[in-house]
Formats: structure tokens, sequence, C-alpha cells
């Protein structure tokens, strides 16, 4: 897996959010789209603990997955941000001012992701 670190300017209060797409190092052809998250309590690399969502809200094929950050601030928190058709990742610090992170995909019948995934932490 290869990860892209990815300098963000977080003194704004902008919600934090994944680039939309990605140009991996050594691909050949279009940008990679964002497609997913996976977000993480520890060290990236190291001891890391993936979260899974606190809450989740479906209105038939797009879901809402939702993480509310106050239980997890014992150690830090970071985002993977996954990209369709590459195994590239950016990876994103999640700073305290942040509370919650919600992330919206659609799935088709065959439980894939499709269409344009959102996501943000506020």
């Amino acid at each position: 897996m290869l990860a892209v670190p990815i300098g963000w300017g977080l003194e704004t209060e902008a919600p934090l959010a994944c680039p939309a797409t990605l140009n991996p190092p050594g691909a050949t052809g279009a940008a990679r789209e964002f497609e997913r998250i996976n977000i993480y309590n520890g060290k990236p690399g190291g001891e890391e603990y993936d979260l899974a969502p606190d809450d989740q809200t479906e209105a038939g094929r797009k879901i809402t997955q939702m993480w509310f950050l106050k239980d997890y601030r014992s150690m830090p928190i970071f985002v993977r941000c996954r990209y369709r058709g590459t195994t590239a990742v950016t990876t994103l610090d999640v700073p305290a001012k942040y509370q919650k992170c919600t992330l919206t995909f659609e799935m088709d019948k065959k439980n894939t992701i499709i269409g344009k995934s959102e996501f943000s932490c506020k």
C-alpha cells in the first residue's frame, strides 16, 4: 500500500476532507476518484485501531456513516482516504477541533460503492 501524505491548511474553519482525486506516483491514465475512508486512532504504521462508525443511516442504496470523535481522543486520530482502482491512500490527521466525521456513499446491488462519495469532518 502506498501512502501519500497530505499537508492541509487546518488553521481555517473549513471542514477536513479528502482530496477528490489522486494521481498515484507511477500510475498511468486518469486520476483516481475518492471512494471511501477508514478512521483510526493510534499511530499510522504503528499501533493503530480501525474505528467502526458510531451511527449509520440508509435511504435506499445511499448510506451515511458517522463517527463521533470525542470518546476516541485518548490517542491521535487519523483518516486514510481510499481511491477507486488503486491501493494508494492519502493520510490526514484529524485535529481535536473536529468532533464528527461523516461519510456518504451509494452501493449497487452487488455491494460495490458507486457514484460520488462524500466525506468531511467538522
